[in-house]
C-alpha cells in the first residue's frame, strides 16, 4: 500500500493511525506537565502512606536534592527518613543521557543507588546509617542522634566547634582510607558538609559514591578505572583538608596520606598505577568514538536502504 492512500486511510508509515499516535503523544506531554517537585507535605504523606512509618516527628531539613525527615516506625523506633526531589541539579543532568525516564523514575533510582550504597558500606564496617527499607523516591534509615537528646540528630561538623580539631581530622582520613580501602569506594563529596559528630564521627549522603575495578583496568558502567579513583580520593582529601585548615589552622600533607593510603593497595594494582602510560586501555573507549562507530552504522543502513548516502545532522 502507498504511502499516499495510508495517509488517505489515516496511517502513517509505522503502521499506527494519525489519531492514536497524537493520543499517545498528547498523554506523554500531560503526564510531564502533572510532574512537579515535591512539598514537604506530599513528603510526610508518602512515608506515611508506606507500613515502616507510623508518625512523622518532625523535619530535620530539606536539602538540594532531598527532604530529610525524622519518623517513628511500626516498632516505636525513632528512623530517619529520605524523601529525594524530583528536580535537582544532579537529576537534571543524569536526565541529559536518557530519553526513556521521568524526573520521578530518576529519584528513585538516586534512592535506590544510595540504599544499596550504604548496605555496602555498613557491611563493610564503614560508620555511616544503617539502612532499613527503599520505596521508590523515599529511603529510611538509621536515625543518628546527638549525645545528650535523642530527639535531636547529631551535628555536622561545620556546625560546632571541636574541641580536638585534630583527632576529628584524623578519625575523618580514617574513614576516608577505609572507604577506599575496605568498602572499594570512593565518596565523591567528602567534606564538613557530610561529617556528623554522635558517639563516633559518621559520614553520610553517599548517593554519588561509586565503587572502583580492582580485577580489571578498564571503566565499567558501574565501576571506574583505578587511577581515576586514586584522582577522586585526592579530591576528597582536599576538600577536607582545606576546610580544617581554614577555621581550625590544622591540616596534613596530601601529597604523603595519598600515597600512604595507595600502598596498602593490592600489589597488582599498586603496578597498574606505576606503569601506567596510556590513557585508553584495551575494552574502553572514548564516547566520542563509540558516537562515531554509531553514525558509521546508520550511513550504512540508509546508503543499503535507498541507494544514497546520509547527510549527518548538523553539529
Amino acid at each position: 500500500m502507498s504511502n499516499d492512500k495510508n495517509q488517505r486511510l489515516g496511517y502513517d508509515r509505522f503502521g499506527k493511525r494519525a489519531k492514536d499516535r497524537e493520543e499517545e503523544k498528547s498523554h506523554k506531554i500531560a503526564k510531564k506537565r502533572e510532574i512537579r517537585e515535591v512539598r514537604i507535605v506530599e513528603a510526610k504523606q508518602q512515608l506515611l502512606a508506606t507500613t515502616e512509618i507510623s508518625k512523622i516527628h518532625s523535619i530535620i531539613g530539606a536539602g538540594k536534592e532531598a527532604t530529610v525527615l525524622l519518623a517513628i516506625d511500626a516498632q516505636e523506633q525513632f528512623v530517619c527518613a529520605k524523601v529525594f526531589r524530583f528536580f535537582t541539579s544532579t537529576i537534571k543532568k543524569r536526565l541529559k543521557g536518557t530519553i526513556h525516564l521521568f524526573p520521578e523514575n530518576m529519584a528513585s533510582i538516586a534512592a535506590k543507588q544510595e540504599y544499596w550504597n550504604l548496605k555496602e558500606m555498613y557491611d563493610k564496617g564503614i560508620p555511616v546509617p544503617q539502612p532499613i527499607k527503599q520505596k521508590d523516591n523515599i529511603l529510611i534509615m538509621e536515625f543518628i542522634s546527638d549525645i545528650d537528646n535523642n530527639e535531636t540528630p547529631a551535628p555536622l561538623v561545620r556546625d560546632i566547634t571541636l574541641a580536638d580539631p585534630t583527632e576529628t581530622l584524623y578519625d575523618a582520613v580514617d574513614i576516608l582510607a577505609d572507604l577506599f580501602l575496605k568498602a572499594r569506594f570512593i565518596h565523591g563529596d567528602y567534606s564538613e558538609h557530610n561529617l556528623m559528630v554522635g558517639k563516633q564521627l559518621i559520614t553520610m549522603d553517599v548517593s554519588q559514591s561509586v565503587q572502583y575495578n580492582q580485577k580489571t583496568f578498564i571503566n565499567t558502567p558501574i565501576r571506574i578505572r583505578i587511577d581515576r579513583a586514586v584522582d577522586l580520593l585526592k579530591t576528597d582529601l582536599m576538600n577536607l583538608n582545606r576546610y580544617f585548615q581554614r577555621r581550625y589552622k590544622v591540616a596534613f600533607n596530601t601529597e604523603e596520606v595519598l600515597e600512604s593510603i595507595v600502598n596498602e593497595l593490592p600489589l597488582k594494582l599498586q603496578n597498574f598505577l606505576k606503569e601506567r602510560t596510556l590513557e585508553i586501555y584495551p575494552g574502553e573507549l572514548f564516547s566520542t568514538e563509540v558516537l562515531h562507530g554509531k553514525q558509521s552504522h546508520r550511513n550504512m543502513m540508509v546508503f543499503q536502504r535507498s541507494g544514497r548516502a546520509r547527510q549527518n545532522p548538523k553539529q
